[in-house]
């Protein structure tokens, strides 16, 4: 049995997901520093812990069994929830120390951004996109490898993961922010 195919295979999915999912994220934070624009990620803070990976698996079960475009862009969003959830926090505390001192330099907002912030966070960044690509790959993988040697309710295992994960990261998060009140 030759899984070289499935695995080149998954690793470019993998790769054009992150990718998708890792612009869509900078976009995002670049919103929220350089424009100042009244995002709010009030919203993201329920969808932290394990909701991605149950998103991803969500995504992968959508994948192979509904619709190739409708699991691609589940995966994208699950990518996009994973790295704003691990890379605000550090961009939020660096902001919050830092901005007032170097644009009262006379730098803007956008050569702050992209001298300062983005460079300091540079490692976190990669950090959260090659995790969930890792992930991605290897849920990939292995739904391949199970399906190839015809697993029994594998559609449905990976449905039922996906779900438990979902619940279990929003009923963590949920929790979560009810101690920090």
């Amino acid at each position: 049995m030759n899984f070289l195919p499935f695995i080149r295979d998954d690793v470019l999915k993998s790769f054009l997901i992150s990718v998708a999912g890792f612009v869509l994220a900078l976009w995002y934070i670049r919103g929220r520093v350089v424009d100042k624009k009244n995002v709010s990620k009030g919203y993201l803070k329920y969808f932290q812990d394990l909701f991605p990976v149950g998103m991803m698996f969500f995504g992968i079960y959508t994948l192979y069994n509904v619709e190739y475009l409708l699991g691609g862009t589940i995966m994208v969003l699950a990518t996009f929830i994973y790295i704003v959830n691990y890379v605000a926090p550090s961009i939020d505390k660096y902001d919050s120390v830092h901005r007032t001192t170097i644009l009262s330099l006379g730098y803007t907002r956008q050569e702050y951004a992209i001298r300062y912030l983005f460079p300091k966070t540079r490692r976190m960044w990669f950090g959260a996109a090659l995790n969930f690509f890792i992930w991605q790959w290897a849920g990939l993988v292995w739904f391949d490898i199970l399906k190839y040697e015809k697993t029994r309710n594998l559609d449905v295992l990976f449905l039922i993961s996906a779900l438990v994960f979902m619940l279990a990261g929003f009923g963590i998060s949920i929790f979560k922010n009810y101690k920090e009140k």
